[in-house]
């Protein structure tokens, strides 16, 4: 739990006449890594020979899926591709006829709009009962306007002063008829000029067979839809399980681009986790014999990155999920998981510390947690928070910090006198006691992150492992020296504590330089920055007793007084939650950057290559 799952570096050794099956195999047992294979003496593998004739039928398929759209049904059960190839042959064979039907949809379409477009233009029309188709005259010359209404008034009132000028007005359409001798000029101001409709009828007459050709089209369109909807119907379950089952195909193809290769064999690596390992070799050797050797090649520390895998107990599932969303530790690191599952809800609890709040707490993260869905980030937070309410409640327990009331105080609102127990620490009226406790703890939060540094970089560079140990001991030799020469306390530790600060300081200089002395001064602000956990949660307790002084809802025995209540404890109660909501997000973020900014930086690196074993992901189809 505490270190990454160990992994074994797997390389087998086979036959290229076997390879297709080899790698069907390693897909299907979905516990090999597999990482590239540098050998000596050997060149790079290209894709299989299958390659190519999978990757052009995936192409044609997916493009006769983009055809279809996404609405097309889905396989109601997985569906049994033994051979993707023929059965994709078998689908392209349908393209020229769904390409015919989309064809014939796209035509009609246009034709639809386009008739729509006329039967918008005529409609403006539709008022002048005349047939355009004999407005053709030797000496006059017909022209159409578009207007506006107020022009149309204008037009009305002026163009009949005008002499040889006849027009007729319907809705915001205006045609005017002149001598063909005569400019259009002066009509520029009624309108913009629009080209006559050459029709065969009057506009009505014209809009009618336009509805009719319009009705005809739409038929053939619901008719193409129809057959698509058909065909999609039977073939689209189809068509996704076959893309699946390629794409699985492709890869498999693909993947032989990271081996190492001669002129017969295929070296392949990978990495294992170390108990499956041999039941993993075991199984390859009984599914082809002497035509494959697999063996263990050791990881080599220097040269070899293995990936990461993390393990841990359910409980911790939650913090092992926050560790990854930072990043994930390297194979060589400690998990930091579950000191994580130990220190948030602590820090969490040293801020909030109410019990009220801490119930407050525990309903809206049960909520978020009915609400969103697993494998979120607001699930798994909610998580977090909900296990951080627990100990939150206790702390507000041995605090005495009941929603900014003491015990003994909220039983007095309810006419209960006495003491049910005493406060382990009131936080305001000892703030000194607070400020030493979490001053403790951040120190031994510190030190064991550089405990932690040192065990992560022994086996790297035994210098730097003795530069945290030296870190460790300026940490503990500088809380003694200042609690006996400032506090006078320890005073008898003094001498031990000066000589174990000077060796300490001798040895940070020869493994990290001269200049790691002036960043000595940095590890006492990283421990007074706990205090921050005192200084917020003491501010939080001022708000909550302020909220009491100021809102807390008294009862009195008349209708506007018992409005009054009802009124002042509904904002009471808003004003607690709002109050309880900032608190609850200030506990986890300052909690949280305690962790990642103080404790991992002492030892936590991070960047680790995520465990991702060979695999096929099938939705929609089974394996054959």
């Amino acid at each position: 739990m505490l270190r990454p799952v160990k992994m074994s570096k797997l390389r087998a050794i086979c036959l290229k006449a076997i390879a297709p099956s080899v790698i069907k195999a390693l897909q299907k047992m979905e516990a090999v890594h597999l990482k590239d294979a540098e050998l000596p003496q050997t060149g790079r593998a290209g894709p299989l020979p299958s390659y190519d004739d999978i990757s052009q039928r995936l192409v044609r398929i997916r493009a006769m899926r983009d055809l279809l759209g996404k609405s097309g049904k889905l396989p109601k059960r997985k569906l049994s591709i033994e051979n993707p190839i023929k059965e994709a042959d078998e689908l392209l064979a349908e393209q020229e006829k769904l390409q015919a039907m989309l064809k014939e949809r796209e035509e009609a379409s246009r034709e639809l709009e386009a008739l729509a477009a006329q039967q918008r233009q005529l409609s403006e029309l539709a008022p002048f009962n005349l047939d355009f188709s004999e407005l053709s005259s030797d000496s006059l010359q017909f022209l159409l306007l578009k207007s506006s209404e107020e022009k149309i008034k204008t037009a009305r009132r002026i163009l009949p002063k005008r002499k040889n000028c006849s027009f007729v007005a319907a809705g915001r359409m205006l045609l005017v008829a002149i001598p063909k001798t005569e400019e259009p000029k002066f009509l520029e101001g009624y309108g913009t000029f629009v080209p006559l409709p050459a029709l065969r009828g009057t506009p009505s007459q014209e809009l009618e067979r336009l509805n009719n050709a319009a009705q005809a089209v739409r038929q053939r369109l619901e008719a193409a839809q129809s057959r698509l909807r058909r065909f999609s119907d039977a073939h689209y379950p189809k068509i996704v399980a076959v893309e699946e089952a390629l794409s699985i195909e492709a890869e498999r193809a693909r993947v032989s681009t990271m081996f190492s290769s001669t002129e017969a064999l295929y070296y392949i690596e990978g990495y294992v986790e170390a108990s499956r390992f041999k039941h993993i070799a075991l199984e390859l050797h009984r599914q082809f014999g002497k035509k494959i050797h697999v063996y263990d090649a050791g990881i080599d520390g220097h040269r070899d990155r293995p990936p990461t895998l993390l393990s841990n107990p359910k409980p911790a599932k939650p913090f092992q999920f926050l560790v990854e969303f930072i990043s994930l530790p390297q194979y060589s690191e400690i998990d930091p998981t579950l000191f994580l599952m130990f220190f948030t809800p602590i820090l969490y609890a040293l801020i909030l510390g109410d019990a009220v709040y801490a119930v407050i707490s525990f309903i809206l993260a049960s909520y978020f947690l009915k609400i969103t869905k697993p494998g979120g980030m607001v699930h798994e937070i909610s998580k977090i928070w909900k296990i951080s309410a627990v100990p939150a409640f206790i702390a507000g327990v041995l605090f005495d910090e009941w929603g900014g009331f003491t015990h003994q105080h909220l039983l007095a609102k309810f006419g209960i006198q006495g003491a049910l127990y005493q406060a382990y620490l009131h936080r305001i009226s000892e703030v000194q006691s607070l400020m030493l406790v979490v001053i403790v703890l951040g120190m031994i939060h510190l030190a064991l992150g550089f405990v932690l540094g040192a065990i992560n970089e022994w086996n790297h560079s035994r210098k730097h492992a003795y530069a945290k140990l030296a870190w460790l001991g300026v940490e503990i030799s500088g809380f003694f020296l200042v609690a006996s020469g400032m506090f006078g306390a320890f005073g008898f530790l003094f001498p031990p504590a000066l000589a174990l600060f000077l060796a300490s300081a001798a040895v940070l200089v020869w493994s990290e330089g001269a200049v790691s002395i002036f960043e000595i001064p940095g590890l006492a602000s990283n421990i007074m920055s706990y205090i921050r956990i005192a200084a917020v949660g003491v501010g939080g307790v001022i708000l909550a007793e302020a909220i009491n002084e100021l809102l807390f809802p008294r009862l009195e025995l008349s209708l506007p007084g018992f409005l009054v209540f009802v009124i002042m404890a509904l904002i009471y109660v808003s004003v607690h939650v709002i109050s309880c909501i900032i608190a609850m997000f200030e506990s986890f973020v300052h909690g949280a950057r305690l962790s990642v900014v103080e404790f991992f930086g002492k030892f936590y690196h991070g960047n680790g290559l995520p465990f991702r074993p060979f695999a096929a992901r099938r939705v929609y189809t089974e394996e054959c």
